[in-house]
């Protein structure tokens, strides 16, 4: 495993723990204040024979680029520098970006930042204007075949995309090769961007749903600061070792939030259900990668440390699908009557399909249907508070599902919240899964 260091070392983890010595130093070549450093590393198509990484870092200069340079064994030579990406501003210090990947193409992605200077950059398509932009090149730097702008001499034929604000880590989908792309946020909503080439994505005019922007397009996906404050962008879940429940679902952090969390999205790019909880206190999260052995790591900064997340194993029992709560039925503890806009309401769990009282949280399909007005159902332990997000949002009238991970109360318990402006909605739990 190759680890960066923000103040310009590339160190190596083997099996037997991190190597003393690093496989390279560019300190003296990186200007790491502020957000600034070495921020980015991908390998490149042929590593394997041709030993070629790529570096995002920033110079003393102070401009972020982009070189590829020689590996061999565990050490990288500083000498075999050759740019790839160069000049691209970093004046103010900060939204730098510094994500780089080989996409499904087989070409160079980089996804700088607006260099802190308030946006405009990331609406100037002028040739050498970088920030605020994702860029797609051949492996030497050049202009990729098929960018938007390949034949216009008043524009980048780099730029695939603009009008980003702090674009930190992207990823490709495996389903389909799209390119998911999480934008961090000024004041008010952070998001997470499909990025298709020549689109532009708002910033400065937009922030996530904020704003208007003519022909600009809208994130998949953004929220609040009541959730959050510097999202991560993360990776989907492809590895076997994970449960089922988990697998295709993307997942993601926030920086000043301090979480991890995931997401389901349809072929469509559809947010299916809301945003779940996964991990709380994670020590800063900056970065996600999957493995060959197909676990995802993260690096958390706030630590200095890169984490393994490992799935439950043993910890984690399927059941077969059982339809645990539904409103539309009998009153019972289980059934009606219809939950009352702003009421909540406390269901048993434990004990009831299949689940034991030392289950912790549980795996299930939520829905909700006959909504007579637009609103959402919050479920969480019962003798909490209400959290700030929700389990799935409706209209009315309208059918919805999606999965979700529910922790239990300590008597096993779930209480449910729901969020409509008037009227009734019913709640309907089928349940497939429990961690103890």
């Amino acid at each position: 495993m190759l680890v960066l260091e923000k103040t310009g070392r590339v160190r190596v983890v083997t099996g037997s723990g991190l190597l003393s010595a690093p496989a390279l130093d560019l300190s003296a070549r990186v200007d790491s204040g502020l957000e600034k450093g070495l921020l980015g590393i991908c390998l490149h198509p042929g590593f394997a024979s041709s030993g070629w990484i790529f570096l995002y870092y920033t110079t003393l200069t102070p401009k972020n680029r982009v070189s590829r340079f020689t590996m061999s064994g565990n050490t990288i030579d500083p000498a075999s520098e050759v740019v790839v990406v160069d000049g691209i501003d970093a004046t103010n210090g900060n939204h730098n970006g510094g994500t780089i990947a080989i996409g499904p193409d087989g070409k160079l992605y980089a996804a700088p930042g607006d260099s802190g200077t308030g946006g405009a950059k990331s609406q100037d398509l002028s040739p050498g204007s970088l920030s605020g932009k994702v860029l797609r090149v051949e492996l030497d730097g050049t202009a990729a075949a098929g960018n938007p702008f390949i034949g216009d001499p008043s524009k980048d034929p780099r730029i695939w995309a603009w009008g980003f604000r702090n674009p930190f880590r992207f990823t490709f989908r495996p389903a389909n090769g799209s390119l998911y792309v999480a934008d961090v946020g000024q004041s008010t909503r952070e998001e997470l961007d499909v990025v298709t080439a020549g689109g532009n994505y708002g910033w400065p005019a937009a922030e996530g749903t904020v704003g208007t922007c003519t022909r600009c397009i809208p994130p998949v996906f953004d929220y609040g600061r009541t959730v959050g404050g510097s999202i991560i962008g993360g990776v989907f879940v492809t590895g076997p070792v994970y449960p089922s429940f988990l697998r295709g679902r993307y997942l993601f952090g926030d920086y000043v939030g301090n979480w991890i969390r995931f997401l389901e999205f349809d072929a469509t790019h559809t947010v299916v259900g809301s945003l779940q909880d996964f991990a709380s206190s994670a020590e800063g999260p900056v970065s996600f990668g999957t493995g060959p052995d197909g676990y995802i790591y993260y690096a958390a900064i706030n630590s200095g440390s890169i984490y393994r997340i490992v799935p439950p194993g043993a910890n984690f029992f399927t059941v077969t699908p059982c339809r645990l709560i539904d409103t539309r039925s009998a009153p019972g503890p289980l059934g009606g009557p219809s939950l009352p806009a702003g009421g909540e309401r406390a269901f048993p769990v434990a004990g009831q399909c299949g689940i034991p009282s030392t289950a912790r949280s549980i795996t299930a399909n939520v829905a909700v249907t006959n909504a007579g007005s637009a609103g959402f159902f919050a479920l969480y332990p019962d003798g909490t508070a209400l959290p700030p997000t929700s389990s799935v949002n409706f209209s009315a009238g309208q059918t919805r599902a999606g999965n979700v991970l529910l922790t239990l109360s300590p008597s096993g318990a779930v209480r449910v919240h729901c969020g409509a402006s008037s009227g009734t909605a019913d709640l309907v739990l089928d349940v497939n899964g429990y961690f103890q």
